[in-house]
């Protein structure tokens, strides 16, 4: 059974809006793990550094360390070739087409240029004619995820928040051609980013109705919380109107940024980054961190741009975001019965709350 995910069209999140079953959500998302084993790592590596024109000692396995179990996908796998180089593979799940490699290639090169520190992609192979898997060979970045680091009320904390911003920025001075998530194909084709839609807001109103549906559906919401919701959004055209798109990360977090315990040193994870209004990827943080990081968040950004201080915009798309993961994480309780995604839930129904308070709902 092949499940491609090449196609993001009407979907705000992935992950979310992906119509996966219970047991495809389980394989795909809680047992992808289990089917790597060395003589397959040695296929990937050998494949894939031959394709990238390295040679000998260069393309042979010396040490595959343990997988990195970050993120909720792909298996990442630090290993040492016959050389001493060291590089990372970043593996899709078996028969699950990613269609979304290419694009994280043109778009963290893009960062690199600006002066956004992350990692270099040296062989993106999604054919899955040597292996079942789609795969990337990337440089290593130094350093471990700022959520490993105990930053709790330490300078350290301050300045990494304020370093984040800065790079945010960095990011967004990127700016692609349309809006939304981009098109893997062309990326592929034309080392180009290019949105999917001619306009911002049909990224934000993508799937918006079938999130707002399930949740009412599973008692997350109620049928008159999502009809407030609903014309909310329709009556905010104002605030969803975007002339020129920035690339966003999407995704800024403490498990997907690296630091030295000094400065950060690698911002990863590229795979839900689109084009869209800036004020999106401070939304997206806010989910997770609130003060005083989003203002030491603001204070770095504006060492390079002045981000635009819209408090309506701001709930609005922290509203868009929470209706999203909260789908996700109802969705993921089907088959992860762990405390910590049943917190998740509890979380997001307290952040819904404060918005919904904002709103006056």
């Amino acid at each position: 059974m092949k499940i491609d995910f090449s196609d993001r069209t009407n979907m705000f999140y992935w992950q979310t809006n992906r119509p996966l079953t219970a047991e495809e959500t389980k394989r795909i998302f809680l047992e992808r793990h289990e089917r790597l084993d060395k003589e397959t790592l040695k296929q990937i590596v050998y494949h894939g550094m031959t394709t990238a024109k390295y040679k000998d000692k260069d393309t042979q396995i010396k040490e595959a360390q343990p997988i990195i179990k970050q993120g909720s996908v792909n298996s990442v796998i630090p290993v040492v070739l016959q050389s001493g180089r060291k590089i990372i593979l970043r593996i899709h799940p078996k028969g699950v087409k990613n269609g979304y490699f290419w694009v994280e290639k043109v778009a963290t090169s893009l960062a690199k240029k600006q002066g956004v520190p992350t990692y270099k992609t040296i062989c993106v192979d999604d054919s899955q004619k040597i292996v079942p898997f789609d795969f990337m060979i990337l440089s290593p970045v130094e350093g471990k995820p700022i959520q490993n680091i105990n930053l709790l009320n330490s300078p350290l904390e301050q300045k990494l928040v304020t370093e984040t911003g800065k790079y945010a920025a960095l990011i967004h001075k990127i700016i692609p051609q349309g809006f939304g998530f981009f098109l893997n194909k062309q990326a592929k084709e034309t080392n180009i980013l290019i949105g999917q839609y001619p306009s911002f807001e049909e990224h934000i109103f993508a799937a918006l109705l079938i999130d707002l549906k399930f949740l009412a559906d599973n008692q997350v919401l109620t049928i008159d919380q999502s009809d407030k919701i609903e014309r909310l959004f329709e009556n905010s055209n104002t605030l969803i109107v975007c002339q020129r798109g920035s690339l966003i990360h999407n995704d800024i977090a403490d498990w997907n940024e690296l630091s030295d315990g000094k400065k950060i040193t690698g911002i990863m994870d590229w795979d839900e980054c689109f084009s869209g209004d800036p004020m999106m990827e401070v939304a997206a943080y806010n989910l997770f961190f609130g003060e005083p990081r989003i203002t030491w968040f603001r204070d770095g950004y504006s060492q390079i741009s002045q981000l635009e201080n819209n408090e309506d915009k701001f709930q609005l798309f922290k509203l868009r975001y929470l209706i999203s993961k909260m789908h996700l994480r109802k969705k993921r309780l089907q088959v992860d019965f762990s405390p910590t995604m049943k917190q998740n839930l509890v979380r997001g129904m307290q952040a819904m709350k404060e918005v919904f308070k904002y709103f006056k709902f």
